[in-house]
């Protein structure tokens, strides 16, 4: 953002920085001290070749008001400096600010670890794990042994039913408490 002054010490009075740097669209906020006032803001030909202004014309400017003026910015190899011209009272006060446009930053510093400078260390292809640590790894924890146990029950009590009753619907029901008990263990077991 650059901040424009205006009408602060008198009328048409405008107060600007000398220079004003950017890599990015930028807008200049015309803050108004004063009566209202008619102001022009325009690129030299040397910035509008990396910047334009998104306004035509003179812009009205209310008494005690700021309002914002978008500058767009396109992208540059190298900086760019040229003169932005701020102007009131119909060009009887006139201030220039310095703009340089300056190519993005996109060259972020990576911090090199010293360990980068090793050569890896060999990974051993065969597992050494002992098979009863390997066992361990793959069963579940204490906690998740009440759920075994309940899907084991429940699988017990439907497979009792579905063959002491052999209707086609408590089949149905028991294929889908067995589904939903691998289901569980599955996720248990993950």
């Amino acid at each position: 953002m650059l901040l424009v002054e205006l009408n602060r010490g008198e009328l048409h009075d405008v107060e600007a920085p000398a220079s004003f740097a950017t890599d990015e669209p930028f807008s200049v906020e015309l803050r108004n001290h004063g009566e209202a006032v008619h102001v022009h803001v325009r690129a030299d030909d040397d910035l509008a070749a990396a910047a334009r202004v998104d306004v035509d014309g003179n812009l009205f400017v209310e008494r005690e008001t700021t309002q914002s003026v978008p500058v767009g910015v396109g992208p540059v190899d190298e900086p760019v400096t040229g003169l932005l011209e701020i102007a009131t009272g119909y060009g009887s006060e006139t201030r220039t600010v310095e703009v340089t446009v300056e190519p993005p930053d996109v060259d972020d510093p990576v911090d090199v670890d010293e360990t980068l400078s090793r050569p890896p260390e060999p990974v051993s292809e065969s597992d050494t794990t002992p098979l009863g640590e390997r066992i361990a790894g793959v069963l579940p924890g204490r906690s998740a042994a009440p759920v075994v146990l309940l899907g084991l029950v429940a699988l017990g009590v439907a497979a009792a039913v579905a063959n002491a009753v052999r209707d086609p619907a408590v089949l149905v029901g028991a294929g889908v408490v067995v589904g939903a008990v691998l289901v569980a263990l599955v996720v248990v077991f993950r």
